[in-house]
């Protein structure tokens, strides 16, 4: 496959082995497709990691399958065979076996908690009972006609027993990260009585935000909206001291932070967390490529054979979640006077998005076609500035 041809072979893994001699470790979800027979199956162990727990396939937490350094392991639905927990405890076996004590390691643990499908540990079923999906201005929000058409789609607002679906998904999600709470705790007091904790940088963090309920939107990911592009993310270890960062941070930023730590110069299009060099004026790049359906569902839902769509759920009043042409590219601004983003769909529209969060924090109200023309073409400028720029090239001042 093409990533395993390419990309699979430069991680910040194979870089910290081969260039630093680390002693590696990864556990969790991979990719979807790791363990198909096409990527290699469960044999396959990507290069650059001496300890391998990758998760076959898609989220799961119970009646899954491990390849463990290259053997298929079957976990059941048994209650210790909760996927989260089985990480928390092939990392504390690795840290426990560790007696190298001048050979530094690497280890990146990847539960899919809380991904659907939102399923908590047994112990921890019904712990938010009364909690409810985050009522903010935009939730369920009438239709707005300023947005992508995707987001216009009916039913606005929605209905109320699809209101009630979404405070228990919201609570299950809760639910299912308190096994994270586990295994982070699991972790830490692992590192500090094996006397690693002084030495050991920790990084916590996620791959997407999440909204629900947002601007009539049921549950999901792909959107350019605040809620769904923002996520976690704490750094703690030797030198840093217990401070609140307001320097924006990007994921491709990581690459780079974890290199810098192992002290090795890494070249990607994001810069250190931890260099003194990072500025607190910076314009940053957000891409996503809309799905559409590889077959049709027979979901009863009107559109159901329109394979441009994604995610249109019959138990969602047919709210379709992406299309083919939910596709878009945005610079996200950041700076002492500007605070505000501005997109543009890869669609037959080249529709236009942009808000200006300073104002609008819910952004409620696009002013993408009500930017001058000068500020527009010096936003255009910079969004293809940034599609197309590699390395230190990336890094633009607001």
């Amino acid at each position: 496959m093409e990533w395993q041809r390419t990309h699979e072979k430069r991680t910040f893994g194979t870089i910290l082995k081969n260039q630093k001699n680390y002693r590696t470790f990864y556990a969790g979800k991979y990719l979807n497709e790791y363990g198909t027979k096409s990527a290699g199956g469960p044999s396959h162990v990507p290069p650059g990691w001496d300890w391998w727990a990758g998760l076959l396939g898609n989220s799961k937490y119970y009646n899954y399958t491990l390849s463990i350094n290259g053997t298929a392991k079957f976990y059941s639905d048994k209650t210790q065979d909760y996927l989260t927990d089985v990480i928390a405890g092939i990392a504390v076996d690795f840290i426990r076996s560790y007696d190298d004590y001048t050979q530094p390691f690497l280890m990146v643990l990847a539960p899919p908690a809380p991904h659907a499908p939102f399923t908590p540990a047994l112990r921890h079923n019904d712990k938010f009972r009364d909690v409810k999906a985050k009522r903010t201005p935009n939730f369920n929000a009438f239709t707005q006609l300023d947005k992508h058409w995707l987001v216009r789609m009916h039913p606005s607002p929605l209905p109320n027993e699809i209101l009630t679906k979404l405070d228990f998904i919201y609570r299950r999600r809760w639910e299912t990260l308190l096994s994270i709470d586990d295994l982070v705790e699991k972790i830490y007091q692992t590192l500090k009585l094996e006397n690693f904790l002084n030495d050991t940088f920790i990084i916590f963090t996620s791959d997407n935000g999440y909204h629900i309920g947002q601007f009539s939107m049921p549950f999901d990911k792909r959107q350019l909206y605040e809620s769904d592009i923002r996520v976690p993310l704490l750094i703690r270890g030797p030198g840093i001291e217990f401070s609140q960062v307001t320097t924006p941070v990007s994921s491709v930023d990581l690459f780079n932070t974890i290199l810098q730590i192992a002290g090795i110069n890494g070249i990607s299009d994001g810069i250190s967390v931890l260099s003194k060099n990072i500025s607190h004026d910076r314009t940053l790049l957000i891409e996503y490529k809309g799905e559409k359906s590889l077959h049709h569902y027979n979901t009863t839902c009107t559109n159901e054979f329109d394979l441009n769509l994604y995610g249109c759920d019959k138990s969602m009043a047919c709210k379709c979640q992406d299309s083919a042409n939910n596709t878009y590219s945005c610079i996200r601004r950041f700076s002492k006077q500007y605070n505000n983003i501005y997109c543009i769909f890869d669609d037959d529209e080249q529709y236009i998005e942009a808000y200006n969060l300073n104002e609008d924090q819910y952004q409620m109200n696009n002013i993408g076609y009500k930017i001058d023309n000068n500020q527009e073409d010096k936003f255009r400028k910079h969004l293809n500035i940034m599609k197309k720029c590699l390395g230190s090239d990336c890094i633009l001042v607001s």
